[in-house]
């Protein structure tokens, strides 16, 4: 999405920030084969909640990042320039899909930046935009209205943008670590890239971090849709609290336990942010199919921290009436027998680390 410097090498590193945790991830491609030569996690704990606590100020903030990226980074042994991919939240950013009439290029810059302030609260001078073309309509796929306006020639843009001040923000802290940052980006197309990849097909991902949710339509490679919930895994576990009176450290080991709490009929829970999840899982499923009357979905993943929560797989495919499933990061990557068994235990969580990783990847195949 935000492109830097380029340098040819074959080791790439996807550094996660996420609000509970930093993942960092390094792979390798080497005889067409992907391998996985390192990872890392920190955990950004405030007092259980894994968000910045309340009245902690911006520097203290910065500079609790700092340390626990310094302290990863050194444990994990990185190399100096070592080449680093970047995500922000998803939540930070905007992903949408603009139609608008076939035209010349310097005519279409203009004509996404004035479209852009119908997306945009803020002033664009304040925001980084970067935009492609996805599709060349043809005249059956023209809206009615567009007809009417004898207007058939289309084409649909997929317009992004992100806060300058956030992108140089973990662009300078990432570099402050002596690491090269060759793009940042938001973590939808990380979580696609690395879940879907070039697979064929239309796809939908849930992703649930500790402070929000993320779906995600992938169609024919291309992300089109990307709806945000901000609630997500913090929500779950104080659900847990209310319901069974225990401590929040106590409800963490419940979710990550083995006991169904969304489906038994004996212990399940209400958990409302589930029930949020699902409903607009469904709505937005609902409504692109209202659009394009021969979309069909391929597959449904959920990833995220939360996705091994027991019964969730179950919970998602009854609310959806499809089959949901958890996402593998892992299935493109070669892993060492010794480190399988931790990587397992990683699973989903590790999405956006490995998909910036990834990016690395297609980048230097392209060369």
């Amino acid at each position: 999405m935000f492109e830097f410097l380029k340098k040819v090498d074959n080791h790439f590193v996807g550094i996660d920030f996420g609000t509970s945790s930093i993942k960092v991830v390094e792979l390798s491609f080497e005889n067409q084969k992907t391998k996985l030569e390192n990872y890392g996690v920190v955990d950004l704990n405030w007092s259980g909640q894994g968000d910045q606590p309340k009245g902690a100020n911006v520097s203290s903030y910065e500079q609790k990042l700092n340390s626990a990226l310094k302290n990863l980074i050194a444990k994990m042994k990185l190399k100096r320039g070592s080449r680093a991919y970047v995500s922000i939240p998803g939540f930070s950013g905007l992903i949408t899909i603009i139609e608008l009439p076939e035209m010349q290029q310097d005519e279409l810059a203009r004509a996404i930046q004035f479209e852009a302030h119908k997306y945009i609260p803020s002033s664009l001078d304040e925001v980084a935009m970067s935009w492609e073309i996805i599709e060349h309509l043809e005249a059956d796929k023209v809206s009615q209205q567009n007809l009417e306006k004898n207007n058939s020639k289309r084409i649909r843009v997929l317009l992004v943008a992100a806060p300058k001040k956030d992108i140089e923000h973990y662009d300078r802290l990432v570099s402050g670590m002596n690491m090269e940052v060759r793009a940042i980006e938001l973590e939808t197309f990380s979580i696609a890239r690395c879940l879907v990849g070039e697979d064929v097909g239309n796809f939908f991902i849930i992703d649930i971090g500790s402070r929000a949710a993320n779906m995600i339509l992938v169609e024919k490679g291309v992300v089109t849709v990307n709806r945000n919930i901000d609630a997500g895994g913090n929500e779950i576990t104080t659900a847990i609290v209310d319901s069974m009176a225990v401590s929040r450290q106590r409800a963490e080991s419940f979710k990550k336990g083995d006991k169904d709490l969304i489906n038994s009929r004996e212990s399940a829970l209400v958990i409302p942010v589930l029930e949020l999840i699902a409903s607009e899982s469904k709505r937005i499923l609902n409504a692109c199919r209202e659009k394009n009357k021969n979309l069909r979905i391929d597959g449904i993943f959920i990833s995220g921290g939360t996705s091994k929560m027991k019964g969730l797989e179950e919970y998602l495919t009854s609310s959806l009436g499809m089959p949901v499933t958890v996402g593998d990061p892992w299935k493109r990557i070669l892993v060492d027998e010794n480190a399988k068994p931790l990587v397992s235990q990683l699973g989903a969580s590790f999405s956006v680390a490995i998909g910036l990783a990834l990016r690395g990847i297609e980048e230097y195949k392209r060369k």
